[in-house]
């Protein structure tokens, strides 16, 4: 991500929610004062929102003044129309608040409810002990609308058709027809049993000969290489499944609050 994709993302959270007690000034912009300490802040969440991209430097700190500055110049033109005072405004307000309230409710579940590391470790153990000594398959599939369709994929298939080409030309699979069907390395020991036994059933470079059915339609595949299934370390994993976990327990809570709530 760019730094100002990023910088925009970070703009309105570090200007609404730090309080700025110290007294130097960064910039002035027709009478209105921008803090030092709210540049400060802006500067700290996009660093911490680069993921490591970032760093905190004086170029850096010149850029984000710039758009501190120009977000003044639009504010104070916005208030000198009265917009603020509009209905259309005040809508858009209220939306924000209940976005901001519901946010805010999320983030005190978390605080309530918090995943250990120790929970963490033993997920990862329990995910892992699943993969560990599974076979992993770098797979293309064809989504089709009918069996009697996937039936007539497997015979252009037979007859020398190329997989990638006909996945581009008639899979329903939006992302099957922009990159020929790729699905990447799949675990079997992490896919739904009906799909890792279609897989199995497949040696390297061999195609489906019946399709498989589920919920989207008719899947046709091909297995294009076989490996021993390689498991992630815990600290490549620990902040995805962190996160994962959190969000498990906030949504646990929505549901007994929705099963307990009164609806007419």
């Amino acid at each position: 991500m760019r730094l100002t994709q990023i910088a925009a993302l970070c703009l309105a959270a570090s200007l609404s929610t730090a309080a700025f007690a110290n007294d130097k000034v960064a910039a002035v912009v027709n009478g209105t004062e921008i803090p030092q300490a709210e540049l400060d802040a802006f500067a700290q969440q996009v660093v911490n929102s680069s993921g490591g991209r970032v760093k905190d430097s004086p170029e850096l700190r010149a850029e984000l003044k710039q758009q501190m500055i120009n977000r003044t110049v639009i504010l104070q033109e916005a208030n000198r129309r009265g917009l603020e005072k509009t209905s259309e405004f005040k809508t858009r307000m209220e939306i924000f608040r209940k976005d901001l309230l519901q946010q805010a409710l999320f983030e005190d579940i978390a605080k309530q409810n918090p995943v250990s590391e120790a929970q963490v470790k033993t997920e990862y153990d329990r995910i892992k002990a699943r993969l560990a000594g599974q076979k992993e398959m770098r797979a293309r599939q064809i989504v089709l609308n009918s069996e009697a369709e996937a039936q007539e994929i497997i015979s252009q298939l037979k007859k020398g058709g190329k997989f990638d080409e006909l996945a581009k030309q008639k899979s329903k699979d939006p992302a099957a027809k922009r990159t020929g069907g790729e699905m990447g390395w799949v675990n079997l020991g992490a896919v739904p049993p009906q799909l890792a036994d279609a897989l199995k059933a497949l040696g390297k470079n061999q195609v489906s000969s019946q399709a498989l059915r589920s919920d989207v339609g008719f899947h046709v595949f091909k297995v294009e290489d076989i490996r021993d299934a390689k498991v992630p370390t815990f600290e490549e994993v620990r902040p995805q499944l962190q996160r994962q976990m959190q969000s498990a327990q906030i949504e646990k809570v929505l549901i007994e609050l929705r099963n307990k709530a009164k609806i007419q």
